[in-house]
């Protein structure tokens, strides 16, 4: 594999915004998915996260987008979504037929109707 030049994100939250940011700050071109058309548009029109980073003005370029698919369509896919929810969207992310590299779980936690870990539920 070669150099990892483009980073998905799947997840809009505080930890994911984060990571974008960090990779942004890294040179990498970064998709940052959200569910929520709110972020996708705050993002795209403040360059703020105010629902889960309030105050804080992103000066990376950070693309955000509501298309799963999209945001799959990188080198690495870093996945930051809650643990309730993770099954759900790791079977959307196989339906894109996008995902090209590794998928990196960046959340915590136990998926309560099966008990299982998040590395299990991958």
């Amino acid at each position: 594999m070669g150099a990892i030049k483009t980073i998905g994100v799947i997840g809009g939250g505080a930890w994911g915004t984060a990571l974008a940011l960090t990779a942004a700050r890294a040179g990498r071109d970064v998709r940052q998915w959200a569910r929520d058309p709110g972020f996708v548009s705050d993002i795209r029109a403040r360059r703020q996260n105010p629902r889960y980073l309030p105050g804080i003005t992103f000066d990376e370029d950070l693309n955000a987008t509501g298309s799963l698919a999209e945001a799959a369509d990188a080198d690495a896919v870093l996945l930051v979504t809650p643990a309730q929810t993770t099954r759900s969207i790791l079977a959307a992310l196989k339906k894109t037929g996008a995902v090209r590299g590794p998928v990196l779980l960046c959340a915590k936690g136990i998926e309560q109707s099966s008990g299982k870990l998040l590395s299990k539920v991958m």
